[in-house]
């Protein structure tokens, strides 16, 4: 960006010095005389070094520091958009992983049931296999100590009989 107001107004400043009069000539303001001429080309010749030297790099510094500085803006911009876009990235790959990380965990837990549910009755078959041998056992204890208690019955049965026919004769 150029600044013509800038430049106008110094090349209006210039001339301003270069053409006012001395206080001699203060009456002879409106008169045209060879001096004119020689104000004028001093001024050109001003004018022309002070574009050159002065106005030209000084316009190039401020169009050099305005490009530096819309190309740090675009470069901020663009920054910018990559780091949203990798935000936005992130934030899929962090949903998507929780999605992940759920199914798993139920999977997971659906395993962990059946094999509990397995387990379980497994467990139940073999309780009731020893439960069932048990009772066998058990039951046939229960028949022998009646066989034995059966034959000390008939022979208690016996005694206690000869014991009161025995009292009573």
């Amino acid at each position: 960006m150029r600044f013509y107001g800038l430049r106008t107004f110094l090349y209006a400043a210039i001339f301003a010095l270069t053409v006012v009069p001395s206080a001699n000539a203060a009456e002879n303001m409106l008169s045209v005389d060879e001096t004119l001429v020689i104000q004028l080309v001093i001024f050109l010749v001003g004018l022309f070094l002070l574009n050159r030297l002065v106005f030209r790099p000084l316009l190039g510094v401020w169009d050099r520091r305005e490009e530096l500085t819309a190309g740090t803006l675009r470069e901020a911009e663009e920054m910018t958009r990559k780091a949203e876009g990798a935000i936005t990235e992130y934030n899929e790959k962090i949903a998507e992983a929780r999605a992940q990380a759920t199914e798993t965990r139920n999977e997971l837990r659906q395993q962990g049931q059946s094999e509990s549910s397995r387990m379980l009755l497994s467990a139940r078959e073999v309780a009731q296999a020893e439960l069932e041998g048990a009772r066998g056992i058990l039951e046939s204890e229960v028949a022998k100590i009646r066989a034995d208690i059966q034959g000390e019955v008939e022979s208690l049965a016996a005694d206690i009989s000869d014991r009161v026919l025995r009292k009573g004769a």
